[in-house]
This record gives structure tokens, C-alpha cells and sequence, in this order.
């Protein structure tokens, strides 16, 4: 099993209800594949689900015949947002590492007062992509796929058609109109998640930007190089762009905080976050006197090859700014001053692993991202279901004049500069969004559909 945390040989898996009720001959079973599956889901389920005293004891895997609405009724959905399964485990996995079958951009959508129909804004492109070689850019506005209106049936061609032509728009007088065409052809790559960074020096004082967007795995060996060009070059203050980082990886995490707090946490005992299981896990641990488990420590000043000493941080966050983003927020926030600029962040308060049964080959194409504990920070902050409400409300404008990612005119930079006394001059702060007449943002949709890659792989 990939990632297994089942780690006591002796355990007996919970079995299910038909290892015991007689087979009722008139009533039609599922195929056997989807038997093995489900059985499979019940017994992981009910072994490491944060939830698992929730998951009913009627099921029965016999005849259970769709693998996703079996996998439903094992979620305790009042309080789990987050777990889900896949028949495709291995680009689960992979997009855990940034590698993706994509065009190379993250979309918002909004939808047209006169038809009801969508359009899409690019957020932000990633580096050497077909959406970045194709010269699309934040602000971008895209009306229609392979000329046809953009509709809820087919948003997500947006993401996983493997080749397509959009239609560009331009704002003008409250009206999108069509300026031309461009054809992608999706490709897989390593993507990179530092889309921007730059540092600011007004003469009395130096600092940096970094726009991160994902934490894969792996992923710090790109941003240590940036900090350590922060330290080079004298920087005192950062603002930390996560308004667009729906997580990833608890060591990318545990890295970041680890360059960015005071010196004094690098001493291998300062805690990060404490961990909650369900009851079994949390009695194994502590009978196992595995504390690694039940705690997350920063790391060591060994482990890291820059830490900026800081005592503030600027963060800056919005509806997807979750779980690994949040642990940021919150694990940082107990040792130094931190100012959240832009929305209220998600309100992820819990980690996930990836299970498959990969010795089973019948099966192996199935996984899921499921539920395995809750985590808090060192005073204790956990189940901010509704997220962490902005210091200082700033509205993420994607319409009329954007100014890309990095700019230190760019509305929430904008404001993150002010607060740290920067002097340079910059256009005057507007908290609210623009009036579009004819055009309404829809803040319901999220940057990417549900399922993919940081929805959120691993343990965060």
C-alpha cells in the first residue's frame, strides 16, 4: 500500500457485515471488482478515518454497486469536506510531486447577467506552460471553449480537455467583447509553484515577495534558493503571497515556517502543530511512545540552509488559501506577528494520506485521499471550520486593470507594502471589487475542480 500507515503486523482488519449475513439468493450482487474495492474502502475506513466511530455498521460491500456513492456513506460529511476516491491513483500521486497533464494556468469563473453563461479569468500562469507560451496572463478573460459558451456541463474542459481553442475577451464599458482565439494542447510537466518574487528597496529598507502556489513535494528545494537570495541581500521584512495555495505537503510546510521563523524555533523541540487521530491511533502512538505522531516540531537549523530570523510576516490569503497554507498561518503565528491581508482563508484543520491497495493488481488503480487526524497550533488553535478572517480585507480584483502578480501597485501587495512602512508610491488602495454591469464575479467557484492534485494531496 503507498503511504500505508497501517503499521502493527498483528491487527485484524474490522470485517464487514457480509462475512457474516447469509447471501440472500434473490437479490443481485455487485461484480466482484467492485466488491474488492468497496471492502477494500470499509476496512481502511474504519481502521484510520479521523471519523470512524460515524461510519454506519449496516453497510454491505455485496451490494454496493457504484465504488463512489459506496465510498459516500464511509464520510462523515457534517464535518469532512476533504476525503474522496479515485480509480486513477497514480495522477493522484503524481500531482502530488507538481506533475500534470495541464494547460499551466489556475481559472476563477463569473458568469454573464444576460445569459447565465461562464467566462473564465486566469489567476495566474505557470512558468514555461502552454498557457505561458500562448501569452496568456493574469487578467486574462476567456468566453467561450472551441466557440461555444462556457457552461456548467463544460467548465471543466478548461482543465482536462487534452487540447482546445478559447475564445479571448476584453473588458470595455462593462461589456466583455471577443478579441481573438488561442489553441492549447495540454502536455505533462513539472510545474513550478513559485509564480512570482521580487525584492522592494525604497533606500531605508529591503523586502520580499514570494507568490507560492503549491506545496509539492519536494517543492522547498525551490524556494530555498529564492529566500536565500532574501538573505543575500538584506531583507528584513517578507509578504508571502498564499492567496492561490490550497496545500500540499506538511514537510514543504514544516520548511517554509522553518526559514521564515525566529531563530530561537530551530532547536528540534519547539512545537509546530499537535495531531488528533481517532482513538485507536492516538492510544497506539502514546502506548508506542511515538510522539513524532502525535506532534510536529519545527526543524533543526541542520535541516534548513537559510532561516531569515523574522519577527513579523505578511500573509496574504483568500478563499483558496487552505490547509497547508493554513498550518502556515497558524503554526507561525504563536512565535511571531502574523497579518493576514486579501479574504478569509478556507478552513482546513485536517490532514490526509493517500492509501491504494497496490498488491492487489485487480484493484491498484483505485486510492483514496482520506482523512487521518486534525491538527492544532501550540495554543491550541484547531477546527476553524470557517477559516481565518483577513486582518485587513482586501478583494482579489481579477477584472479591468490587473496588474500581474508581484507588482507593487497589485491591490493586496499594494496593501502588504503599506503596512510595513514601505515608501514607494503605489495606486491608492480600493478595498472594493470593480462594478461590472454586465458581468458578475461568482466567488462560489474555487480555482480548480475538486479531485485534483491539491485537493489536497498527502498529509495536508
Amino acid at each position: 500500500m503507498k503511504n500505508r500507515l497501517f503499521l502493527i503486523t498483528s491487527l485484524v482488519l474490522l470485517l464487514t457485515s457480509c462475512s457474516c449475513d447469509p447471501v440472500d439468493p434473490d437479490r443481485e450482487q455487485a461484480p466482484l471488482v467492485t466488491q474488492k474495492v468497496n471492502k477494500y474502502m470499509l476496512e481502511l475506513m474504519e481502521e484510520v478515518y479521523l471519523w470512524e466511530k460515524h461510519i454506519p455498521d449496516t453497510l454491505d460491500v455485496r451490494y454496493e454497486f457504484d465504488e463512489f456513492e459506496f465510498y459516500e456513506k464511509l464520510c462523515y460529511r457534517q464535518d469532512d469536506r476533504w476525503s474522496f476516491i479515485t480509480d486513477d491513483v497514480q495522477t493522484l500521486l503524481e500531482g502530488g510531486e507538481g506533475i500534470e497533464t495541464t494547460f499551466g494556468y489556475s481559472l476563477a469563473f463569473g458568469t454573464f447577467s444576460n445569459t447565465g453563461n461562464y467566462f473564465a479569468i486566469v489567476q495566474y500562469v505557470y512558468p514555461n506552460t502552454p498557457a505561458s507560451e500562448a501569452n496568456l496572463k493574469r487578467g486574462s478573460i476567456i468566453t467561450e471553449i472551441n466557440g461555444n459558451p462556457i457552461t456548467n456541463d463544460t467548465y471543466t474542459d478548461l482543465y482536462y480537455a487534452p487540447s482546445l481553442t478559447v475564445t479571448l475577451g476584453e473588458l470595455r464599458d462593462g461589456t466583455v467583447y471577443k478579441t481573438g482565439t488561442v489553441s492549447l494542447q495540454a502536455r505533462k510537466q513539472s510545474l513550478n509553484p513559485i509564480i512570482a518574487w521580487n525584492i522592494f528597496n525604497d533606500g531605508s529598507r529591503k523586502i520580499g515577495y514570494l507568490c507560492y502556489t503549491d506545496f509539492f513535494g519536494n517543492s522547498q528545494e525551490l524556494f530555498f534558493p529564492v529566500f536565500k537570495e532574501f538573505k543575500n541581500n538584506g531583507v528584513t521584512d517578507v509578504v508571502l503571497d498564499l492567496r492561490y495555495n490550497l496545500g500540499g505537503y506538511l514537510s514543504a510546510a514544516r520548511a517554509l515556517v522553518g526559514v521564515l521563523c525566529p531563530a530561537g524555533c530551530l532547536d528540534g523541540k519547539t512545537v509546530l502543530i499537535t495531531k488528533t487521530w481517532n482513538d485507536f491511533y492516538n492510544k497506539y502512538w502514546k502506548d508506542n511512545n511515538r510522539d513524532d505522531m502525535l506532534k510536529e516540531f519545527f526543524p533543526v537549523r541542520s535541516e534548513i540552509p537559510v532561516n531569515l530570523d523574522l519577527n513579523r510576516v505578511v500573509i496574504l490569503t483568500g478563499k483558496n488559501t487552505a490547509s497547508a497554507s493554513e498550518l502556515t498561518i497558524c503554526g507561525l503565528d504563536p512565535y511571531m506577528q502574523v497579518t493576514k491581508v486579501g479574504g478569509v482563508t478556507r478552513g482546513k484543520y485536517t490532514a490526509a494520506m493517500v492509501f491504494s491497495p497496490d498488491k492487489n493488481t485487480q484493484i491498484s488503480n483505485w486510492g483514496t485521499q482520506a482523512i487521518v487526524y486534525k491538527y492544532a497550533n501550540a495554543n491550541n488553535v484547531t477546527e476553524f471550520k470557517d477559516g481565518f478572517n483577513p486582518d485587513y480585507a482586501v478583494d482579489d480584483v481579477l477584472l479591468g486593470d490587473v496588474l500581474p502578480l508581484g507588482n507593487p501597485g497589485e491591490l493586496l501587495l499594494a496593501k502588504a507594502l503599506s503596512l510595513l512602512g514601505f515608501s514607494q508610491k503605489a495606486p491608492a488602495f480600493a478595498g472594493e471589487p470593480v462594478f461590472v454591469p454586465e458581468v458578475h464575479y461568482n466567488s462560489n467557484f474555487i480555482s480548480r475542480p475538486l479531485g485534483l492534485h491539491n485537493h489536497l494531496i498527502d498529509q495536508l
